[in-house]
């Protein structure tokens, strides 16, 4: 189940670069909320030591009034908004991490929690694009650490497909990079087929890109597919529990529109 929650918090943030661009550049033109539900199937890389790429079916949520939303399980409420600017405070639930028994190669290692963070979301929507900074913190003492995210997204139609491309970057300080790809001291194993040194990290900066793709089969139904793909820094891909140097996420879903 924290697996499949985690996901969650992925598809959110495929509805929220597939959908909000459009909504948000649409705003002057309507005012009600507009609601998306719908199910899809997601292919979601794993990228500690010994684990699988998963395939997960999945729900679709997303809920757009003038100034409360939700994406997913992510939620947030504008406090100003003015002229395409808009600011407020954000919440969202952080299923990084993992479980020992996930992987034999995880043996020994103490389990990573899932945690709520919370903070404040700032949205500016332009002729050239909406670009989005968000600033989130640990909220239930877990990892204790801090995310800080600038992200760029452009919507744009061909051949009766929207097409919506988002690029970005996210700092992760140093206390959420130790807490989820960090080795401490009692953990470390030198034998038994595992080799798993002490590991510190510091803080990372990882950047990513995104693309959804809709399709509109009638006034409601659209087919949605998307693509996240994150580059790990080095703080994290040095990691001895961390196989690869990238996380990479594909989904295909239905989506009906209100």
């Amino acid at each position: 189940m924290r697996s499949m929650v985690g996901v969650c918090v992925v598809i959110g943030s495929f509805v929220a670069v597939g959908w909000s661009g459009e909504a948000q550049t649409d705003a002057k033109l309507q005012e009600k909320p507009s609601i998306h539900i719908g199910g899809g199937a997601l292919i979601s890389s794993q990228p500690y030591v010994g684990t699988d790429s998963r395939i997960y079916p999945i729900p679709l949520f997303a809920y757009e009034g003038k100034r409360l939303y939700f994406r997913g399980i992510v939620g947030g409420y504008w406090l100003y908004s003015v002229d395409g600017f808009s600011v407020g405070p954000v919440l969202r639930p952080r299923f990084e991490g993992y479980e020992e028994d996930d992987s034999s190669e995880l043996e020994g290692m103490d389990d990573r929690e899932w945690s709520i963070d919370g903070g404040l979301g700032l949205s500016w929507l332009t002729d050239f694009g909406l670009f989005g900074v968000t600033f989130v913190t640990d909220l239930l003492g877990r990892h204790d650490g801090q995310e800080l995210d600038f992200g760029y997204t452009i919507l744009f139609k061909w051949g009766g497909c929207d097409f919506i491309p988002s690029a970005g970057v996210r700092w992760k300080s140093e206390d959420l990079v130790q807490y989820y790809y960090g080795v401490e001291a009692d953990e470390a194993r030198f034998g038994g087929g595992i080799t798993r040194p002490a590991y510190e990290g510091n803080d990372a900066v990882d950047p990513y890109l995104s693309l959804a793709i809709r399709r509109k089969l009638n006034d409601r139904w659209s087919l949605l597919g998307a693509v996240q793909y994150e580059w790990f820094d080095s703080e994290i891909k040095d990691s001895p529990i961390v196989k690869d140097d990238y996380e990479a996420s594909f989904l295909l879903g239905l989506m009906y529109t209100w």
